[in-house]
């Protein structure tokens, strides 16, 4: 989330970008060894990045129509960098259930957002889940 954060706000989701983010021994505090390429949480960080840069028009797209009212430029940067991240997950990572990437986005809202940020981002996703599901035919 932290890197999506720094590229939302640069408006630079290139790899170059994301190898500063990854040099900046800072920044990471421990989070993973980059050192050891198949560490599955780097390999999961590097998915998650490659789909959401292929595919952030897609996925901005996905956000303003469930957001209903809010543009994407007035968006606080960390709402839409979880936003992004968890609507990445959703739509271009199987591996992970649905509901356990919104509720990871509600969490990260608790902790790094507004106090509103958790229900806005909470209706949001919930919003592109249904959306998903109705696609497929999945609707009760």
């Amino acid at each position: 989330m932290r890197l999506i954060f720094q590229c939302t706000v640069s408006q630079d989701f290139s790899e170059e970008s994301k190898k500063r983010f990854l040099e900046d021994e800072v920044m990471l505090d421990g989070l993973f060894d980059t050192e050891a390429c198949e560490h599955p949480d780097l390999i999961y960080f590097n998915y998650v990045f490659a789909s959401l840069c292929e595919h952030l028009l897609e996925i901005d797209g996905e956000i303003s129509v469930a957001s209903e009212k809010w543009a994407i430029g007035r968006m606080n940067g960390v709402d839409l960098a979880i936003l992004r991240l968890t609507c990445a997950e959703i739509l271009f990572l199987d591996d992970i259930s649905d509901s356990i990437s919104a509720n990871e986005a509600v969490l990260m809202a608790k902790r790094y957002g507004t106090d509103k940020s958790p229900a806005f981002i909470n209706g949001i996703i919930g919003s592109i889940v249904r959306k998903k599901e109705e696609a497929k035919g999945w609707t009760e």
